[in-house]
């Protein structure tokens, strides 16, 4: 074997190992990207379920599902968080970091309620809310 062989041979193999490598690489960074986007969800769903109570409250048959809406400054300082947490999805959704169909599947019901409270429609959303929110959608 000659030296011009064997550097042929040498650089087959640096070929194949790297190539190797790419292909492993891209394979792990899929993986990641499907157990970040799986970890995000489970963060959001955790975020949400803070707000466990208002939820109740508008889903119906809840307390608040007749559109009478919250009363005391602390039931509506809760609304106003659990819409705050939406509001920033919704920023998350314009900047297409997540999924607006898996939203859409997850909370789109939970968004219905909310608009379908008369009391939290006319005095958050009309009076003081913006057009085109998440919230219209």
């Amino acid at each position: 074997m000659t030296v011009d062989q064997a550097k042929d041979i040498a650089t087959l193999a640096a070929v194949i190992i790297a190539a190797l490598s790419l292909g492993l690489t891209a394979f792990n960074s899929r993986v990641e990207a499907r157990t970040s986007r799986a970890r995000f969800w489970l963060y959001l769903r955790n975020q949400i379920a803070k707000h466990d109570e208002v939820h109740r409250h508008l889903r119906p048959g809840g307390r608040w599902a007749d559109s009478t809406g919250p009363k005391t400054p602390e039931e509506w300082a809760k609304v106003e968080a659990y819409m705050g947490l939406f509001e920033h999805c919704e920023i998350m959704l314009s900047q297409r970091l997540i999924d607006e169909n898996m939203f859409r599947d997850i909370y789109a019901c939970r968004l219905r309620n909310i608009v379908a409270n008369e009391s939290i429609r006319t005095e958050k959303l009309m009076h003081r809310g913006r057009v085109g929110s998440i919230f219209w959608r």
